[in-house]
């Protein structure tokens, strides 16, 4: 019994672990794209509408793969962690 609480405790540490991971890269991400969207508004020319909605894609992207990094994570781990 002492092994399985251990290993549930270990798994949760890890899940913890790599959920913390996601949302720093995605916060550090997403800060990256809103400082060089705010250096666009600032020169805004006609051919950096496209580059604002590249990034505005990517960030969607970005919020959908972690979305999803983070599903898959909680699927894997929900039996042990239960």
């Amino acid at each position: 019994m002492h092994a399985l609480r251990h290993t549930l405790t270990r798994s949760t540490e890890t899940l913890q672990y790599w959920v913390l991971t996601l949302v720093l890269a995605t916060t550090d991400t997403l800060d990256h794209l809103a400082t060089r969207a705010r250096r666009i508004q600032i020169d805004d020319e006609g051919s950096e509408t496209t580059e604002k909605a590249v990034l505005t894609a990517i960030g969607l992207a970005v919020a959908v793969g972690l979305g999803a990094a983070i599903t898959g994570v909680v699927n894997k781990y929900q039996g042990q962690i239960h």
